[in-house]
């Protein structure tokens, strides 16, 4: 996997890829014997060998032995703040790092890192970026029950170092970012969180990039690229003023789940979006995030979705799926009292709810219904109603006025509110029609707009009018995007 990542040319100054932190082992007594405790062998590139590959091999293979030294021999220096030792080892990274970066661009190639937050897309987006010929992998510290599948899991690394030597939590982080830095030029991370924590404290004291970690790239040369997934933007006054029915409308405790706060918020997007090459956010983000640039980045890949030939299970029951991880943001109780006040009056209607279950569960039970309702309160659809439309499943969701959805008029959702479902419902039960015809549009909307190739041809864009890369590497990813069939 490092082949690509790890190939730049050694500079001259002792056959080393990092000359100034070679020049610091030779000034700095401390330095240099970390640096000959982790490589006692006398040899050209030593601080390579000390750092960097042992670093690649934590990552890679989850050496926590290897880890432990490393946490050990470089404990002064791993928290540019904790001393001026620390920084002086900060500046004379970031200073390597940034020519290893500008090395890498100048001879075509681009390293990407998609994190940290385990967002089930990532390895969407991941792929997304690979299209356009990118080294392109995801990285995450935990994982939720829905999904696992991303390039580089730390979670038992970091569980063991919290029960065994909890108060390095924090320095194993900045060595994951020394990691991080050397081998990616181009990062792609949420707003709630970086590798580097604790996270927030500018406006949220639980979500936002850590701000050293930013000034990290920006001094290092690397582009930032923040999005938003729900709760890491999501502000409780600016919601609902967006109308009736929204995410806030229905929240069992405010201040718990996302940012809430308006004020706070405010301040901690404003200085993430002064630290990020740009801001991208999509649907109601786009209402919320101020300066952001759309791009639809709910996606998937078609290719693994087979699309149905008939659109309705049968000319019986409506079967109604419904998978949502807290019912209060997405209407559930209202879905709940229709389904039932159809089923009172003698109609053929049955809920499929399923909540908390891994994603293979939640696609493989979307074969099973006749629609899937998404959600009734929040105003845009989520990655699971993308994932419907994809296998030919119709969806019912509520949009509201403006969303920035892609291409709202080709949208194939059937739009309902709690006032409006049970209507809904009603006529879905008598006419199959509307479903056949939601269903039969759903996998081309879903290819066009949010497929990996979707996807790949935005990236080409932002990375070509944002990333102020090489003209040559600029005409490759642009001519990438040319190639992509979506």
């Amino acid at each position: 996997m490092f082949s690509k990542l790890f190939r730049s040319a050694y500079c001259l100054f002792e056959g080393t890829r990092f000359p100034n932190l070679s020049r610091l082992a030779r000034k700095n007594h401390d330095f240099g014997a970390a640096i000959s405790a982790l490589s006692p062998a006398r040899r050209r590139g030593r601080i390579d060998q000390a750092i960097f590959e042992s670093v690649n091999r934590v990552v890679a293979e989850g050496n926590y032995a290897l880890l432990t030294a490393l946490l050990d021999a470089l404990r002064p220096f791993l928290n540019p703040d904790q001393s001026s030792e620390a920084h002086d080892f900060w500046s004379a990274l970031v200073a390597d790092c940034r020519v290893l970066a500008e090395d890498r661009l100048l001879r075509g190639e681009l390293n990407s890192l998609w994190g940290v937050t385990p967002i089930v897309s990532l390895r969407e987006c991941v792929a997304a970026d690979r299209a356009l010929g990118t080294n392109a992998h995801s990285l995450v510290f935990t994982t939720y029950h829905t999904s696992s599948n991303f390039d580089f899991v730390l979670s038992e690394l970091q569980e063991r170092v919290i029960a065994e030597r909890g108060e390095d939590l924090y320095r194993f982080r900045w060595l994951v970012l020394i990691w991080a830095i050397a081998n990616y030029d181009v990062f792609h991370l949420y707003n709630d969180r970086g590798i580097v924590e604790p996270a927030g404290g500018y406006g949220s004291p639980r979500f936002g990039i850590a701000v050293r970690e930013m000034e990290v790239y920006r001094r290092a040369g690397k582009r930032l690229y923040t999005y938003a997934y729900g709760a890491d933007h999501r502000t409780r006054e600016k919601t609902l003023a967006l109308g009736e029915w929204n995410f806030c409308s229905e929240c069992p405790d405010p201040g718990l789940y996302c940012v809430c706060d308006d004020a706070g918020g405010a301040a901690m997007l404003q200085v993430i979006r002064e630290y990020s090459t740009a801001v991208i956010a999509h649907g109601l983000a786009m209402k919320l995030i101020p300066g952001a640039r759309n791009v639809p980045y709910l996606t998937v890949d078609v290719s693994k979705f087979s699309p149905r030939h008939s659109w309705s299970q049968s000319d019986g029951k409506l079967v109604v799926g419904h998978f949502p991880n807290h019912g209060y943001f997405k209407g559930t109780k209202y879905l709940e009292a229709a389904i039932h006040s159809l089923q009172a009056e003698g109609h053929a209607v049955e809920l499929l709810l399923l909540s908390g279950k891994p994603h293979h569960e939640i696609l493989e039970a979307m074969q099973k219904i006749d629609v899937l309702v998404d959600q009734l309160i929040s105003g845009s659809f989520g990655l699971t109603a993308v994932e419907a439309m994809a296998s030919g499943c119709s969806v019912i969701c509520y949009l509201h006025d403006g969303v920035a959805v892609a291409d709202r008029e080709s949208c194939p959702v059937i739009e309902a509110n709690p006032d409006t479902i049970r209507e809904v419902l009603r006529r879905l039960i008598s006419d199959r029609t509307r479903l056949s015809e939601a269903g039969a549009a759903g996998p081309d909307y879903v290819r066009k707009n949010y497929s990996v190739e979707a996807l790949g041809k935005h990236l080409a864009d932002l990375y070509v009018e944002t990333a102020d890369l090489p003209k040559p590497l600029k005409a490759t990813i642009a001519e990438s995007a040319k190639s992509l069939n979506s």
